[in-house]
């Protein structure tokens, strides 16, 4: 801004023939579009850049599967599959909440909201490899690294949402109250989930692993039930 601001400054001091000036004055009005649209375009690519990513981490995951050379390493074959079937419902689950936010909450996007998504899919980069180290050697440590890893992916969603939200509706002050509270709150939850998760890990590292693996894959099997909408055709 401050750049644009000191070229017009230098550009009225200069003497432009009437051709410069009028292709001048078009430079500046596609800017002041430009700078209307950046938001709303800004969330487009997010929502782009993110079906990308989530898709390469899912090929990178297929890749690693290695066929059977001979007849006993069908059941390590097996075995390679089912762990991808796993990181794949576990990444679809989180591609799935973050299409609901942008879908129902983000069409507005700052540098906040490009810095926390980012961010999580940084760490979302990370299950597949946390999973694959679990089902090989299941073990305390390997729980808690899972758990830690989808601890802050699930914040870094979280925090992606709040900022897309005061982004998109920033003149709402009672909105944003709300949404830091309720961010304050599930961030709460979901460490004290975490916590326990890793307690039980402490004692049984299988059933600790059975835990963290079948929430997000019930959360992304189940049906939903959006009762405005229910509402609305008159259904009870």
């Amino acid at each position: 801004m401050r750049r644009n601001r000191d070229i017009a400054g230098r550009s009225k001091k200069l003497q432009l023939s009437p051709e410069e000036q009028a292709e001048w004055q078009k430079l500046q009005a596609h800017q002041e579009k430009a700078r209307e649209q950046a938001a709303s375009k800004l969330a487009d690519h997010l929502t782009t850049f993110n079906d990308g990513v989530i898709a390469i981490i899912i090929t990178i995951v297929v890749l690693e599967i290695q066929a059977p050379v001979a007849d006993r390493a069908y059941g390590n074959f097996i075995e390679q599959i089912g762990i991808f079937l796993i990181s794949f419902f576990v990444v679809a689950d989180f591609w799935y909440e973050m299409h609901k936010n942008f879908s129902n909450f983000i069409w507005k996007a700052n540098k906040w909201t490009m810095i926390c998504d980012f961010c999580f899919l940084a760490s979302l980069s990370l299950i597949p490899v946390m999973t694959k180290w679990l089902m090989d050697h299941l073990s305390m440590l390997a729980v808690v690294n899972f758990g830690i890893v989808y601890f802050f992916v699930q914040t870094f969603e979280l925090l992606t949402e709040r900022a897309g939200m005061r982004a998109s509706l920033p003149h709402i002050r009672s909105l944003s109250w709300i949404m830091s509270r309720f961010a304050r709150i599930r961030i709460f939850w979901l460490l004290l989930l975490n916590l326990l998760f890793i307690g039980i890990s402490f004692i049984n590292p299988r059933f600790g692993m059975v835990l963290y693996l079948a929430f997000p894959i019930i959360n992304f099997i189940a049906p939903e039930f959006d009762r405005g909408q229910r509402s609305s055709k008159g259904e009870k």
